[in-house]
């Protein structure tokens, strides 16, 4: 055994990582990067990222379905009290407007006043509508004071 400090530094040196992988073979390298590229791919799938990805993605084909409708509601820009009054001219157009749902009643821009009644509920309880949210929805008809609307989607 050599007491030597520079054979010493030597070896050390090549124990080094990066030293290994440049005097590695290539079949070696080829096989570590493919099983390291299969481990990931295999993981992958069941992480949780995947399926917020794909719910991304849903929501990005979503919006852009919407987008046409909601340059109409924005161009309109309607509000509560103009529906209210001349109701059979705004009769299927669409509005953008800040809604407050509760679990029993659901009304606009935070007055609950102006009292809105959803004429398809179950989809807005199954699409995540929080407290206060911009929605997309068409009008459906007024009735004492009361917007019906037809639930399009969150832009």
């Amino acid at each position: 055994m050599s007491i030597n400090p520079a054979i010493w530094r030597k070896a050390s040196r090549l124990s080094e990582p990066r030293l290994l992988w440049r005097v590695a073979p290539l079949w070696a390298k080829a096989f570590v990067v493919t099983t390291g590229f299969w481990l990931v791919l295999l993981t992958g799938i069941r992480l949780p990222w995947a399926e917020a990805a794909q719910n991304f993605r849903q929501r990005r084909a979503e919006r852009a379905s919407l987008a046409s409708l909601l340059s109409d509601a924005r161009r309109d820009a309607l509000t509560f009290p103009q529906v209210v009054v001349s109701h059979p001219a705004f009769f299927n157009k669409t509005v953008y407007w800040n809604v407050t749902v509760t679990s029993s009643t659901s009304y606009a821009e935070g007055r609950p006043a102006w009292p809105i009644v959803w004429t398809n509920p179950e989809r807005v309880r199954s699409e995540p509508v929080y407290a206060t949210d911009r929605v997309l929805a068409r009008v459906a008809g007024v009735k004492e004071d009361a917007v019906y609307l037809d639930y399009l989607g969150r832009p």
